[in-house]
């Protein structure tokens, strides 16, 4: 059904969306902290996105879309960009609003750092299979800075929120790669599934949900604090 992709994107937004507007949370009244980073994440998805499509690294089942494309992109596609930030990103604010004061501050971000460095190192035994490699070696790069943006207990409260979305990721990401409406060329990844879905997919998740987070604490916060490395 070509409408498939398009009622993805809605099925994951549909709750975030209705519940944005509850006295007790007002995320609506945060949207001026969510969208900068929203917008800067999904251009450089987008650009990330398109080069790999054109390269055929991965590609869009012409059932499942309605045909309509951008830079090569199905609308769905960059649909996706909105909706699944927004709908974790309002799971973050809820668990920083309602448990955020009883989960302790982060003490291991050097940990953090410990797991780039290897994924920028590993990378580059992966570096004949583009998804691999692109999501280690990116996602290396910027957790360090995700660590910075994010003071306090909110690296926490970030790791929370992604274990969390793995559960709607099953879900939704199950749906988009078992029919599949997004196709793999599988010389360029490990050829690991979780399910239907490629082991990589669950890196690019954390890149996409780290950063918008980041950047939305980032704009509540102001400034970002002096990192803190003690165990």
């Amino acid at each position: 059904m070509k409408w498939t992709y398009l009622l993805i994107n809605l099925f994951t937004v549909l709750i975030p969306a209705v519940r944005s507007a509850e006295p007790e949370l007002r995320f609506y009244h945060k949207l001026k902290y969510f969208l900068p980073g929203m917008i800067f994440t999904a251009i450089f998805f987008i650009v990330w996105d398109y080069f790999k499509t054109r390269a055929g690294v991965w590609g869009f089942n012409d059932k499942y879309i309605l045909g309509i494309k951008f830079f090569g992109l199905p609308v769905e596609e960059l649909l996706f960009f909105v909706t699944v930030p927004y709908a974790c990103t309002f799971t973050y604010e809820a668990i920083s609003h309602f448990f955020g004061s009883k989960i302790p501050e982060n003490k291991v971000r050097w940990f953090v750092w410990l797991i780039s460095v290897s994924a920028i190192i590993t990378s580059f035994f992966a570096i004949g299979k583009a998804y691999t490699f692109s999501v280690l070696f990116i996602g290396g790069l910027m957790f360090p800075i995700v660590s910075w943006l994010m003071p306090g207990n909110s690296l926490n409260v970030f790791f929370i929120t992604y274990i969390i979305s793995l559960i709607p990721m099953a879900v939704v990401n199950g749906l988009l790669t078992s029919l599949p409406v997004v196709t793999y060329d599988n010389t360029q990844n490990l050829g690991i599934r979780i399910g239907s879905i490629p082991v990589e997919d669950f890196i690019y998740a954390a890149i996409l949900l780290a950063m918008n987070i980041s950047l939305y604490q980032w704009q509540k916060n102001g400034k970002p604090q002096p990192l803190n490395f003690q165990l």
